[in-house]
């Protein structure tokens, strides 16, 4: 029934809020306000909320208001109970619910139907893609065998949305390894691979030592002329130096007979492009040295001249008597620590042309030639089996003289206890006095006073002290002084060539450069003298050297002459599509400016320049390494390449190279699974032998070194020895075995003496320098300590003109370091002292543990038993007293005094035809000694017989004499 009024609807829906909400939504017909809308009812007192249109606004009504105040209902309402109203609701969700179900699986089955018509349509662009792909890929594997050249731009263009860079990469590197290991016998890794196939753009390649740069240079060039069909003529492979231009010329013959690129060093371009008629000036590493000689001649002219000889004069003994520490620090700006690390590694250097290692030691050493004293710097002394070196030792006679210490690091409370040891020792031994020096005199009264003092002092002991006169010094320096300034002056003037300066040009440069001391200032005043002298030189005879050789070469190539010819053939640089440059660390202006020159006259040409900035080692030579670190500068577009396998050196090897040069660029890594080893040997820590003393006096690096050299041997290896310099830091005692020029040849042979002649060849020595490039099984590194790594010479203020700095000589020295380091295959041995290391030794250790040399497990060189060494001391339990009693006896006889491993009164007798009755028989101590234990050791220090003494009987423990084999060869 359609109920259209109020109060009946009251009636019949009651108080229940279900009937009542039936409402809302319904026009309702106020007494008062007229037309309203029900839009809401809520609460158990039924608050009804009508909204009057006319008005816009809406009011609350509670029931009883409600029903008094409104009549009809629009449109009539026919009610409905709470229980059916609840029943067609859920009917209406049922429907609702069936309607959305098969909407739902409607929808669902289209869904998948589309899915699979989507997965259709995926599989079938996939495979149009794989297709397209593979199809691609075979394009270029053709691209690869029949227009390598090419293929780059052929995946730019073609392939990039099917294959990405890293497939193409990786198919293109797969394909260069193939190659080159089927027509070349060749296995290249995967980053020579990149090199070798790099073919677009300027290249640039870091390859670390042992990383088979010489071959992926060869192998390059192979390729691009066996496989890109690159003409011999369209290449040109540049060296810097005929061994490695020959070397390079080698291999390429062997595989391409006598069809090859134009291989050449720089030079022999340069004078295949001028044909200078003169001779040229240069310097052979082991034969004519023109050029030398053509700068002595200008030099001597100069030094003929009594003012310029006097300047020369003045010059060289002020430079070796400046404070060169002070003045190399002013204004240097590290850090400290930094300082403090590297300043050991300053020379300073005495008027005897000795380095010391103080300015103060230097100081002291130049008043004792001043003086004309004779004098021993760091003599050897045996105390309770450390090797003590003292500063100077004057020697007055037989076992007695003057010592002196410079205690150059007081306050340093460990440094202060050994010297107070040092002062009790000499104490101790009457025969010696000692005169002890402080950096206080120096630092607040001067060098005149301090010399004053220690002048007092000597002359206290009886030592005369005349000064000699100046013409007097100068004397006794002068040849090493002039031979000194002659080399400074020809490295000078080489540098001012590998810069092409002219006489005005380095003029200015001086003007404008500010000398940091008096003699600097006056070195570059006549060095400006002989290098215009030089010029002229050049100019009046005809002649050129290397450098004015390069730079008339770049003059010609810029004017248009590209041709080129030589007996191998003729060039045109023009023609070339690749130039491929090996070591180009090395590069300095000169080549630079030729370089310029032949690409300004061909753009096309593609660069390949391969070199280590770990291994510049060529500064000194006018290399500078801006080029290589600035390579994408010079040349655009470029890439950078690395290859940094080692296949040469064991891991442990490759790993230490890599902790020297940290932060420094990428890192090598190790092809070889053996770990290999490295060893520090501290001569610090070396402990002689009775016979290694008496046949080395005072020199434990000989002895030393035979043990390695003896163990190397014996396990069938080769070893070099490498040095910073052409000498050693270290006393070496030659005898009469050999020349005692003290060069590296010298210490060789002395080596050589000892060694069986089968096996001399297994024992090589070189410089760092001289070896770079080459490797042996193992190496020694003879001088790791201060002022040989680095070296850091007092002649580096004659070239602050051109911007070497102490900074820069630092960072050179630490890649020379590398080099030698890295010349080793299986075994490197780091010689140095743990009280005297190197700064970079330094580093190391504080970055990863190396493991120190137990010198008992390399036992004395010996070529036969040659000695019986006798030592007498106090049978254990018995005191001290009994050799006490005998000492006189036993110094008398030739005993000395030892403590080491066995405090005894130890000497040394001829092993052949050795009796033990004879020896009792002879000895005078006999008669008095009690509580005496008598040993006797053999050159190994085997111990072959004990007795005990008492009362002038022997009694034998161990008597093994007479079984003993005199000539046992251990070869």
């Amino acid at each position: 029934m359609a109920i259209r009024s109020v109060q009946h609807f009251g009636e019949v829906a009651g108080r229940s809020l279900d009937l009542w909400r039936q409402l809302v939504g319904r026009k309702v017909t106020h007494n008062q306000f007229g037309e309203g809308i029900v839009k809401d009812i809520q609460g158990v007192w039924l608050d009804i909320y009508v909204l009057f249109k006319a008005q816009q606004w809406s009011e609350k009504f509670d029931r009883p208001q409600f029903l008094r105040q409104f009549n009809q209902i629009d449109p009539p309402i026919n009610l409905i109970s709470p229980e059916e109203m609840r029943r067609q609701e859920k009917e209406e969700q049922q429907r609702q619910w069936r309607k959305e179900y098969k909407q739902g699986k409607a929808k669902r089955r289209e869904e998948k139907r589309l899915q699979l018509i989507k997965i259709e349509e995926e599989r079938q662009k996939r495979a149009r893609y794989e297709a397209e792909k593979q199809t691609l890929y075979k394009s270029l594997k053709d691209q690869f065998e029949q227009n390598f050249l090419n293929v780059d731009n052929f995946y730019q263009t073609k392939c990039t949305k099917c294959i990405s860079f890293e497939e193409y990469q990786a198919e293109k590197l797969s394909y260069v390894q193939s190659w080159v290991e089927q027509y070349l016998n060749s296995s290249p890794d995967l980053e020579q691979a990149a090199a070798i196939g790099a073919v677009e753009d300027h290249i640039q390649v870091v390859a670390r030592a042992g990383s088979g740069k010489t071959s992926t240079l060869v192998n390059r060039a192979l390729f691009l002329q066996k496989h890109c069909s690159v003409a011999p003529n369209e290449m040109l492979l540049l060296a810097f130096n005929r061994k490695a231009a020959e070397e390079i010329k080698e291999r390429l013959t062997i595989q391409l007979q006598s069809s090859i690129p134009h291989v050449m060093t720089f030079h022999a371009l340069a004078y295949a492009l001028v044909h200078h008629e003169e001779s040229i000036l240069f310097n052979e590493r082991d034969g004519q040295q023109n050029k030398a000689q053509a700068l002595q001649t200008v030099i001597d002219k100069h030094r003929h001249n009594p003012d310029v000889y006097k300047k020369i004069r003045i010059l060289m003994m002020a430079h070796f008597r400046e404070d060169w520490e002070r003045i190399a620090w002013d204004g240097y700006d590290k850090s400290p620590e930094e300082m403090l690390r590297y300043r050991r590694s300053l020379p300073r250097e005495g008027l005897d042309g000795k380095y010391y290692k103080s300015f103060g030691k230097k100081v002291i050493a130049n008043f004792l030639l001043e003086h004309n004293i004779t004098y021993k710097y760091e003599r050897n002394f045996w105390w309770d089996g450390i090797n003590y070196r003292p500063d100077f030792t004057i020697v007055t006679g037989e076992n007695q003289g003057i010592v002196i210490e410079y205690f150059g690091l007081e306050g340093d409370p460990d440094y202060d206890i050994m010297s107070e040891q040092k002062r009790e020792y000499w104490q101790n031994h009457r025969n010696w006095h000692f005169v002890e020096l402080s950096p206080t005199t120096l630092r607040f009264e001067g060098v005149e006073d301090f010399c004053a003092l220690l002048k007092r002092c000597l002359e206290s002991y009886g030592m005369k002290c005349d000064r000699l006169s100046e013409d007097e010094i100068w004397k006794k320096i002068r040849l090493r002084a002039i031979d000194r300034f002659t080399k400074v002056v020809e490295g000078f003037i080489q540098r001012c060539r590998k810069l092409s300066l002219s006489s005005k040009e380095l003029a200015k440069m001086v003007d404008n450069h500010n000398s940091i001391s008096d003699v600097e200032q006056r070195f570059l005043e006549l060095a400006q003298k002989f290098y215009q002298s030089y010029l002229q030189h050049l100019q009046a005879t005809g002649e050129d050297d290397f450098d004015g050789l390069m730079q008339k070469a770049a003059a010609v190539i810029a004017s248009g002459q590209t041709i080129f010819r030589r007996k191998s053939g003729t060039g045109d640089l023009k023609s070339f599509k690749y130039v491929l440059i090996d070591e180009y660390q090395d590069f300095s202006e000169l080549f630079h400016h030729l370089i310029e020159a032949i690409r300004e006259q061909n753009p096309q040409t593609q660069f390949f320049c391969v070199g280590d900035d770990w291994q510049a080692i060529n500064g000194f030579a006018g290399s500078d390494l801006r080029f290589y670190q600035n390579f994408a500068q010079f040349f655009q577009p470029s890439q950078k390449l690395n290859i940094a396998t080692n296949y040469r050196s064991a891991t442990s090897i490759v790993n230490i190279g890599n902790t020297l040069m940290q932060g420094l660029g990428t890192h090598a890594r190790a092809h070889k699974s053996i770990f290999g080893t490295v060893e520090i040997a501290d001569i610090g820590q070396f402990d002689p032998t009775q016979k290694e003393q008496d046949e080395h006096p005072g020199d434990s690096i000989t002895p030393a070194i035979l043990r390695l050299v003896d163990n190397i041997i014996k396990d069938r290896k080769n070893v070099v020895l490498l040095s910073r310099k052409n000498s050693l830091p270290w006393y070496v005692n030659y005898g009469k075995r050999t020349s005692k020029d003290g060069g590296l040849d010298s210490f060789l042979n002395l080596l050589h003496s000892y060694v069986p002649e089968e096996s001399r060849d297994a024992v090589t020595i070189s410089t760092a320098h001289k070896y770079k490039g080459l490797q042996k099984d193992v190496v020694i590194i003879l001088d790791a300590v201060p002022r040989c790594y680095p070296l850091i010479h007092p002649d580096l203020m004659f070239s602050r003109v051109f911007g070497d700095t102490i900074e820069r000589v630092i960072d050179e020295e630490r890649r020379l370091f590398y080099v030698a380091l890295t010349r080793a295959v299986e075994h490197l041995f780091i010689v140095t002292e743990t009280k005297n290391l190197s700064p970079f030794v330094e580093e190391l250790k504080s970055r990863t543990r190396i493991n120190l040399l137990d010198w008992l497990d390399y036992p004395p060189f010996v070529g036969s038993i040659q000695h019986i060494t006798v030592k007498v001391g106090n049978q254990a339990g018995k005191g001290g007293n009994g050799t006490y009693a005998i000492k006189d006896l036993l110094n008398a006889e030739g005993y000395s005094w030892r403590t080491i491993k066995w405090s005894a009164w130890c000497c040394t007798f001829p092993a052949q035809d050795f009796s033990i009755q004879q020896y009792f028989d002879n000895a005078q101590w006999i008669s008095q000694a009690a509580g005496i234990e008598v040993r006797f050791y053999d050159d190994l220090e085997n111990m072959l017989a004990k007795y005990y003494v008492d009362s002038g009987q022997c009694i034998a423990v161990i008597n093994n004499i007479p079984e003993i084999d005199l000539h046992i060869n251990p070869w």
